[in-house]
């Protein structure tokens, strides 16, 4: 019997891809060729029909697109193309454009968001403007981590670019190709240790370990972490725990170090395993201000108040009302990048790489409180 043949678009995907984050690549797609006249959007009714979703599918298709920088939404006017976007001008010469690849890491949640789109919007939309100002544009393309090298490829073959910004991705064998076809680099929001990379991310180190003297004042010695379990793209988190438990002479375990994913399944299963621990923490620091949010949720549904009988800390992200947690400057990043790259692009020799850490800020707030033990 013969097997069904799979379509070409499906055939392209690593993993199932919620509706939402397909129709944000269609659109996204789609605004980059051009295909959208007079820089406005159809209706959304109409693009739902186009699509075949719904049309709030395509609303918060739309939502998102706004707040990564690409579109804007005026009263009466519609759905706009941000002037900054992705749409190429054929006639740009090449000291114009930036090349700009963001690696999404959608969770194997059915919803499948991205789970780093918080910080990833909000560092877009620094670049875009600091891009803006200077007289630049950014040809921006986004791919799960496993597709990136045909991205690379297409962002190359397109656009005369000036020089190229990586966030959040970490493979060294392709940016070592962006390096030999002479353009400059700047990783934003990761880091590697190659020759004339230059990097910009978060002290992520620095804010666990706030985190951790914060939660010492108060009193905590039994604290624990919860780790994403893409551990690769943010190894400093850990290290920070760790150092922060040494500084305060606080006790480590492993059985403390927990790992898994950013998702309500993950947040189960992580609640599951902490509430297993003995002697159990009297604080729990999160990886992330939204898996933060989500053990909340699951540590209430226990009977497990927060913070009266838990302490929980987030490490930046999205901001939650009432979460206490450190956060940094994503926009700042944004634009620090392409002030970067500029400066790399602008020498007439190879010029140093230059590395910058923002730090993180503490944000006080009501998920802690000193134990009651």
């Amino acid at each position: 019997m013969a097997k069904p043949r799979r379509s070409a678009p499906l055939g392209r995907l690593a993993r199932p891809q919620s509706l939402l984050h397909r129709t944000e690549q269609v659109l996204r797609e789609a605004i980059a060729r051009g295909e959208f006249g007079g820089n406005r959007l159809p209706p959304a009714a109409e693009l739902a029909e186009q699509l075949g979703v719904s049309r709030e599918t395509v609303r918060l298709a739309q939502e998102n697109l706004q707040r990564e920088g690409l579109l804007v939404k005026y009263r009466r006017r519609g759905t706009l193309i941000q002037p900054p976007a992705l749409t190429l001008r054929k006639s740009a010469p090449r000291s114009t454009l930036l090349g700009y690849l963001q690696t999404d890491y959608p969770s194997k949640s059915p919803e499948g968001e991205d789970v780093t789109r918080a910080t990833s919007g909000l560092m877009l939309q620094g670049a875009l403007k600091e891009a803006g100002r200077a007289g630049y544009q950014l040809v921006v393309r986004h791919a799960p981590a496993d597709e990136m090298d045909a991205a690379i490829d297409r962002v190359l073959r397109e656009a005369p670019l000036r020089g190229v910004i990586f966030c959040s991705f970490g493979e060294d064998k392709m940016v070592r190709r962006v390096l030999g076809a002479g353009l400059p680099v700047v990783m934003l929001d990761h880091e590697l240790n190659l020759p004339r990379v230059s990097t910009v991310r978060e002290d992520s180190r620095q804010g666990v370990i706030l985190a951790i003297h914060h939660l010492a004042r108060l009193g905590h010695r039994r604290i624990a972490y919860a780790h994403w379990n893409w551990a690769d793209v943010n190894p400093w988190r850990v290290a920070g725990y760790r150092k922060g438990l040494s500084e305060e002479r606080l006790p480590r375990r492993r059985a403390w170090e927990l790992s898994t994913e950013i998702t309500p399944a993950g947040a189960d299963a992580l609640v599951e395993r902490f509430l297993k621990l003995q002697p159990r923490p009297t604080a729990l620091v999160c990886f992330s201000n939204t898996l933060a949010a989500l053990a909340i949720e699951r540590f209430r549904r226990h009977g497990v108040r927060v913070p009266e009988d838990l302490s929980v800390f987030g490490i930046g992200g999205e901001e939650i009302s009432g979460m206490t947690c450190v956060q940094a400057d994503w926009f700042g990043m944004g634009r620090e990048a392409v002030r970067t790259l500029l400066r790399a692009a602008g020498s007439k020799e190879d010029a140093a790489p230059e590395h910058r850490l923002f730090p993180y800020q503490l944000r006080p707030g009501r998920s802690s409180a000193p134990p009651t033990e």
